[in-house]
């Protein structure tokens, strides 16, 4: 084990190019920020490889097993001081890190101190309780495991932690919204003291509601199609970091030859916040991404507002010779490709020959075959509305 200080000197000349990314070529549209519930030692080279400069990992005051996500918290994979830790393995590698606290977030009596069953959760010492809380009550208990967690890590002050709402918020919601607005402002008082920006990470509702009240430095838009304001807080440009893909898995091998890649999602920073701070960190200094890089990922981002925006396998396929007849790797097997790009949701583009565009349908930085220019939003800028009949979006077309 080598000291702190030794760790630190080894980062900082690992991290050359001081508080911002090194430049990267205007034409670099790959993602270059992840997040993922697991543990991405094994994986880093090969981030790196890929284009990514960010990786989002997760704070959490106790262990969550009974999500069958072991390797979720950043924390138990050692800290700072630890050479072969996962956070020093991220920051060697030169990538920055977006730290995102969660712990049972998903429901709305989190704010409440319960469980999605509406069982108190554990206390400090994780152990069971049959203490229910207020709102502040249990935001202290998190903002404060979120600071430990964050020094232990080597989180510099100046940069943010990303608190999560992963419900299907509505601003509607009188006392939801009471208890959520009460929470974050204990929360963001903590943080502050500690010399941490607080963001969020929500639905459009959520994000708007946290802005407007002034509580949250970063908005993080989740990729819920169907939540309350996702699309109309998208395409009000307010958000600055946007969870473009969910439940992808990279580095999976050939269909030949599969195993099992790192499950992960995909997020773009917004353009219009192209020299924005937006929290990341690395060693001793918070950190940003290129603003060219930013602006060269944004660009090569639409949405399909087609429902049904098939993917051809090349240029000059008829509209019935999908990649559907090819293979891919998925969780260690070989699957066929999906035949769309799903209503709604994001693509990378490419090249375009005709009416026909490149789209890389997975953003694992591979094209995976040609859909119509005309299945797909001109811009990344406009986020269709989500369309809750199977059969109206099935037969939905582009404006």
């Amino acid at each position: 084990m080598r000291t702190l200080s030794a760790l630190t000197t080894a980062l900082a000349l690992a991290l050359v190019g001081g508080a911002a990314t090194q430049p990267a070529s205007a034409a670099e549209t790959r993602i270059a920020i992840i997040d993922a519930a697991w543990d991405t030692r094994p994986y880093v080279d090969d981030l790196k490889a890929n284009g990514v400069l960010i990786v989002g990992r997760y704070l959490a005051r106790c262990p969550q097993p009974e999500r069958n996500i072991p390797e979720k918290r950043l924390i138990d994979h050692g800290t700072i001081r630890d050479s072969d830790s996962e956070v020093v393995a991220i920051l060697s590698a030169g990538m920055g890190i977006l730290s995102i606290y969660q712990y049972n977030n998903d429901s709305n009596n989190k704010f409440h101190g319960k469980d999605r069953n509406g069982k108190p959760l554990p206390g400090a010492d994780c152990r069971p309780t049959s203490t229910e809380r207020s709102p502040e009550a249990e935001a202290e208990l998190d903002a404060r495991a979120a600071v430990e967690q964050a020094r232990a890590l080597g989180q510099p002050r100046g940069s943010a932690i990303y608190f999560g709402v992963d419900i299907a918020f509505s601003k509607s919601d009188a006392s939801t919204r009471r208890a959520m607005v009460a929470y974050f402002r204990k929360v963001r008082g903590i943080l502050s003291s500690a010399g941490y920006d607080l963001a969020a990470y929500g639905n459009g509702d959520a994000l708007e509601v946290l802005l407007d009240e002034g509580l949250i430095e970063h908005a993080w838009l989740s990729a819920s199609r169907a939540y309350p304001g996702t699309s109309a807080f998208h395409n009000s440009g307010r958000w600055h970091l946007f969870q473009s893909g969910v439940n992808l898995e990279w580095f999976t091998g050939s269909p030949g030859n599969c195993r099992r890649g790192l499950p992960l999602d995909t997020n773009v920073q917004n353009a219009r916040f192209a020299n924005r701070n937006l929290g990341f960190w690395r060693v001793d200094t918070p950190v940003r991404i290129e603003p060219q890089r930013i602006r060269s990922v944004h660009a090569a981002r639409r949405f399909s507002c087609d429902g049904d925006a098939r993917i051809r396998r090349t240029a000059r396929s008829s509209p019935g010779d999908l990649i559907s007849a090819d293979k891919i790797c998925r969780n260690g097997r070989a699957v066929p490709h999906s035949d769309t790009v799903d209503f709604a949701n994001a693509a990378r583009i490419g090249r375009r020959a005709g009416d026909v565009v490149e789209v890389d349908y997975n953003d694992d930085g591979t094209f995976d075959g040609w859909t119509a220019s005309a299945n797909l939003t001109p811009s990344f800028d406009v986020k269709p509305e989500w369309i809750f009949s199977s059969s109206t979006r099935a037969n939905t077309r582009c404006p």
